[in-house]
C-alpha cells in the first residue's frame, strides 16, 4: 500500500485520507450506514457540520459547555473523522463524553455501537459536573423539540420544494452550497437531540422491562407505532406501483432520497424518477406490508400490557407516560431523518451548479468534478490548480474503491485488500434489531436499486447498509441481516414497525453468507444460524 502511504503536495493532498493517534479506537457502525462507500473531499465538507452540529445540541441541553462548540481541526478530539474515505466514529472520544453525562454508561454506549466492549478497558469516571447545567436547560429543550422539529420540517420542505425540486435557485451556486450546508447543521443539531432523547428512552423501556421480569418484551416495547416517515414512503411507493399515484407525485414527496443519499455525491430520485417504477411494480405485486404493520402495533399493545400487569399500580403511571415517549420519539427520529436528508439534497443541487459553472468556464472537464472539491477551494473562484487537484484525488479514489476497512480499528486501519474468507462460519452475532425468529434462504444485497429484480417472497435480505431508500424493500422479505448500525439506526427501527425480524451489526453478513443459504435469523437474540449452505449441508465451525 505504497502509495497510500505516499505524503503528496500539500495543495493535492486528499482530505479524506484521515490520521489518528496509534491507541485510538474507531468504528465504522452508525456512521457507515448513513454515509455508506467513499466520501469525496466536497461530501466531506458538507458532513464537516455533523461536528459542530452534535456539540451545539450538546450545548442545547447542558451536556456541554458553550466554550466547547467549535469545529476542532485534531481529528482526535472529534466524534467523527475520515479513513481512505470512509466516515468513522471516534469511540474512545465518544466514551469520555459519556462518563461526563449522569446516567449514561461508556460500556453500555460502545457494546450498543460495536456489538461488545473491549476487555481490559480502565473504568472511565462519572462526574455530575454537568448536572446543574443539564437540569437547567434540558427540560426546556425536551417540551419545545417537538415544535421547533415540525417547524424546522415545514420550512425546510418549502425551500427543497421550491430552489431544489422545481430548480428556482438563480444564486451564485458556491454561496448557495455553503448555505445549503448551513441548513444541514441546523437540521442535524435538532436530529442529535432527539438522538439522544431516544437514547435515553430506549434505556429505560429495557430496564422496565427487566425490572418487570420480560427482557424479552424490550424490543417489542420499542416498535409499532404506526405513523412512522419511513413508512409512508414505502406505502406511497405501493401506490405508485398500483397506478395510484404518478412518478411526479411521489417525488413531490420524497424526491430527496434516493441511492446512499447521506452522500452528496449520488443521484437523487429527483434526478432519476425512473428508477422507481421496478421497485414499485414490485411492491405493489406483493402482499399488502399493512397487515404485518398492525400484527407490530398489536405486539406493542400486548407488550405494554404485559408489562403493566406485572409491575405495581404505583409505577404504572410512569410507565404510561414512558410507552408515549417512545412513541413520540420514534416519530420524531424519522422526521428529523427526513428534514436533514433534504437539506443534503440542496448541497447536492447547488453542487452540481457549480461543477455546470466550472467546466462552461473551461476550469475542468467534467460537471461532476466538482465533487473532487473542498467548499473551501471552491470559494477561491475558481479553485488554484484545479486540474492537478482532480487528477491526484481521482487516483486517490481509485485506490481507496480498491480497499475495504475493518469494521473497527485501531489508530489508522491497515487496509483489506480482499474481504476475509468467512467459508467456514456457521453462526454469525449481531446485536437485537428487530424481535422475532424467522429461517429463509440469504439474499445478499448490494445496492437498493437492485434488490427489485433480486428478492423473492420468503427470502432474508443481507445487506451492508441501509437508509431511507431501502425502506420499500424490507415490505418484500421475511427476515433483514444488516452489517453495520445500532438499535436505532435506520434498519432496525423499519424493520420493528414492518414486525420483520432483523439482527444488525453483524460485521461481516455480506462476506459470510451467500445467496441461497439457509439460515435462521433470531432477531431478538442478535442471532444469524446458517442451517445449510446453498447446496450443501453446513459443518459446524465457529463463531465470529
Amino acid at each position: 500500500m505504497g502509495d497510500l502511504d505516499a505524503v503528496p503536495d500539500p495543495v493535492l493532498a486528499d482530505t479524506v485520507r484521515g490520521s489518528s493517534e496509534p491507541d485510538r479506537f474507531w468504528t465504522l457502525a452508525n456512521t457507515g450506514e448513513v454515509t455508506p462507500g467513499i466520501l469525496s473531499p466536497l461530501d466531506w465538507s458538507v458532513w464537516d457540520n455533523f461536528e459542530l452540529a452534535v456539540r451545539q445540541a450538546w450545548c442545547d441541553l447542558g451536556i456541554m459547555a458553550r466554550s466547547e462548540v467549535f469545529l476542532p481541526t485534531d481529528p482526535n478530539i472529534r466524534q467523527t473523522a475520515t479513513f481512505y474515505g470512509r466516515h468513522a466514529l471516534n469511540v474512545d472520544y465518544v466514551r469520555r463524553r459519556m462518563g461526563s453525562i449522569p446516567g449514561a454508561s461508556p460500556d453500555d454506549f460502545e457494546r450498543d455501537t460495536c456489538g461488545s466492549v473491549r476487555t481490559g478497558l480502565a473504568t472511565e469516571k462519572q462526574s455530575n459536573r454537568r448536572l446543574p447545567f443539564m437540569l437547567a436547560k434540558l427540560p426546556g429543550a425536551y417540551r419545545r423539540l417537538d415544535s421547533e422539529l415540525r417547524a424546522l420540517h415545514v420550512e425546510t420542505k418549502s425551500w427543497w420544494t421550491r430552489e431544489v425540486l422545481h430548480g428556482r435557485a438563480a444564486g451564485d451556486p458556491v454561496a448557495d452550497l455553503r448555505a445549503a450546508g448551513d441548513r444541514f447543521r441546523a437540521t442535524m443539531r435538532l436530529h442529535i437531540r432527539v438522538r439522544t432523547f431516544i437514547t435515553a428512552v430506549q434505556g429505560a423501556l429495557v430496564d422496565l422491562a427487566a425490572s418487570a421480569g420480560h427482557p424479552e418484551l424490550a424490543l417489542p416495547l420499542f416498535a409499532g407505532y404506526g405513523d412512522v416517515t419511513e413508512l409512508s414512503l414505502a406505502r406511497d411507493m405501493r401506490r405508485l406501483g398500483l397506478g395510484e399515484i404518478t412518478p411526479a407525485d411521489f417525488v413531490a414527496d420524497y424526491g430527496y432520497y434516493g441511492p446512499n443519499e447521506g452522500m452528496v455525491w449520488t443521484t437523487p430520485w429527483r434526478e432519476n424518477p425512473d428508477a422507481l417504477l421496478p421497485r414499485a411494480r414490485a411492491l405493489a405485486a406483493r402482499e399488502d406490508p399493512e397487515a404485518r404493520e398492525r400484527a407490530a402495533v398489536a405486539a406493542r399493545v400486548d407488550a405494554e400490557r404485559q408489562i403493566l400487569a406485572a409491575i405495581g399500580a404505583a409505577r404504572r403511571p410512569l410507565a404510561r407516560i414512558l410507552f408515549r415517549q417512545a412513541a413520540r420519539q420514534v416519530r420524531n427520529l424519522e422526521l428529523g431523518k427526513s428534514t436533514y436528508h433534504m437539506a443534503i439534497d440542496g448541497c447536492r443541487a447547488a453542487a452540481r451548479r457549480a461543477g455546470a459553472r466550472l467546466a462552461a468556464d473551461g476550469v475542468v472537464d467534467d460537471p461532476e468534478d466538482v465533487f473532487f472539491f473542498t467548499l473551501s477551494e471552491l470559494e477561491q473562484r475558481p479553485p488554484a490548480r484545479a486540474r492537478e487537484i482532480v487528477e491526484y484525488r481521482r487516483a486517490c479514489r481509485k485506490e481507496y474503491e480498491a480497499i475495504e476497512l475493518p469494521m473497527t480499528f485501531t489508530g489508522m486501519p491497515e487496509p483489506l485488500l480482499v474481504p476475509a474468507d468467512a467459508e467456514d462460519v456457521d453462526e454469525i452475532v449481531g446485536i437485537p434489531g428487530s424481535a422475532g425468529v424467522v429461517e429463509g434462504r440469504v439474499r445478499v444485497v448490494h445496492d437498493a436499486d437492485e434488490g427489485d429484480d433480486l428478492l423473492e417472497p420468503g427470502e432474508i435480505l443481507v445487506c451492508r447498509v441501509t437508509n431511507p431508500s431501502w425502506t420499500p424493500l424490507f415490505a418484500l422479505v421475511d427476515g433483514i441481516v444488516i452489517d453495520i448500525g445500532g438499535p436505532n439506526s435506520h434498519g432496525p427501527i423499519i424493520a420493528r414497525e414492518l414486525g420483520v425480524p432483523c439482527v444488525i451489526n453483524v460485521g461481516t453478513g455480506t462476506t459470510a453468507l451467500r445467496d441461497g443459504d439457509l439460515v435462521r435469523v433470531d432477531g431478538s437474540a442478535g442471532r444469524v444460524t446458517l442451517l445449510s449452505r446453498a447446496g450443501r449441508p453446513v459443518q459446524p465451525a465457529t463463531s465470529v
